[in-house]
């Protein structure tokens, strides 16, 4: 009866882990066990499992939702918090969706490291779990070499092995006809982007052609237009040639007038010029008669002054004279 509901556990299980472990589904044995009786050497047996699982997981490419869930838990256990809290941080980053259920699985087990998002998705060394030092009782190796003797257990192994070499070479054969399919769409991808090519240069090519036409066309106007702005630039030219004497000759005749009338002016000058000359040295010459008359008056009375003193000094003298 024991035995009977052991093998209903397995059934269980395998097909749970079919969904969550990934790979485990290769090797049920340590999850069948701990399952069975949960002990610590049990717990160790099945992290190195799931530890084998991710590594083949990220090998094959393919994430399953809660791999790292089910490792976090199984290290926590164990007692390696830091590791779990990773673990959990790597379910969050694969899956973001399940960021409510690792919240609670890191509450619960990895308290302290809540707020650690830390994350690691490289390959899972296995060989590291072989420092965790646990012991195996007697009931435990009973149990394992009972278990792996059960001929059931060695069928369902097999079974599970055929399932998994028909799963493979399926998968092969699906691989080569994507191949095949792969190969042809390439084929036809080539011929499309072949005939593209040709009716892109096509295309291109009459475009070039309908440049070069219209090139031809503007090069033709261009030079129509020089010609006609040749043809311009000459009676413009002409025409400003004829401008240019009419103006030379008006100017000549302006500057005859003017020159006459600078020699009629000057002319004028001239003569103003000398009647105030003639004025100023009339009257030059009427304040030099005056100024000498005053000078003449001046000297006079210089001189009888000059008498009186002599003739006052004289007297003077005489008095002298006789009062010695």
């Amino acid at each position: 009866m024991k035995k009977k509901l052991l093998w209903l556990m397995a059934t269980a299980l395998l097909t749970a882990s079919c969904y969550n472990e990934g790979t485990l589904v290769n090797n049920p044995a340590p999850l069948l066990q701990y399952q069975h009786k949960p002990t610590e050497a049990r717990l160790l047996t099945l992290a190195k499992s799931y530890a084998e699982a991710i590594n083949q997981n990220l090998k094959d490419h393919v994430i399953h939702p809660g791999q790292y869930a089910d490792y976090g838990v199984a290290l926590a256990k164990l007692g390696l918090q830091e590791q779990a809290n990773v673990m959990f941080n790597n379910e969050k980053t694969f899956f973001p969706n399940s960021s409510k259920y690792v919240e609670f699985l890191k509450r619960t087990y990895t308290p302290n490291l809540f707020a650690d998002n830390h994350f690691d998705t490289s390959k899972i060394d296995v060989k590291a779990l072989d420092s965790i030092h646990v012991e195996y009782t007697p009931e435990e190796l009973a149990a394992q070499q009972e278990l792996e003797a059960d001929p059931e257990y060695q069928k369902m192994l097999k079974l599970q092995q055929l399932e998994e070499k028909e799963a493979k070479a399926a998968a092969v054969k699906k691989a080569r006809e994507e191949r095949a399919k792969a190969k042809k769409a390439e084929r036809k991808a080539q011929t499309k982007a072949r005939e593209k090519e040709k009716r892109e240069k096509e295309q291109a090519k009459k475009a070039a052609e309908k440049e070069r036409a219209k090139a031809k066309k503007a090069e033709q106007k261009a030079k129509e237009e020089a010609k006609k702005a040749e043809r311009k630039a000459k009676e413009e030219a002409k025409k400003a040639e004829i401008e240019a004497k009419k103006a030379a000759e008006k100017a000549e005749i302006e500057a005859k007038k003017a020159t006459e009338k600078a020699a009629a002016d000057a002319k004028k000058a001239e003569q103003k010029a000398q009647k105030e000359a003639e004025k100023a040295a009339l009257k030059a010459q009427k304040e030099a008669e005056k100024a000498q008359k005053e000078a003449e008056r001046e000297a006079e009375k210089a001189a009888k002054k000059a008498q009186k003193e002599a003739s006052k000094a004289s007297q003077e003298s005489d008095v002298e004279a006789e009062d010695e």
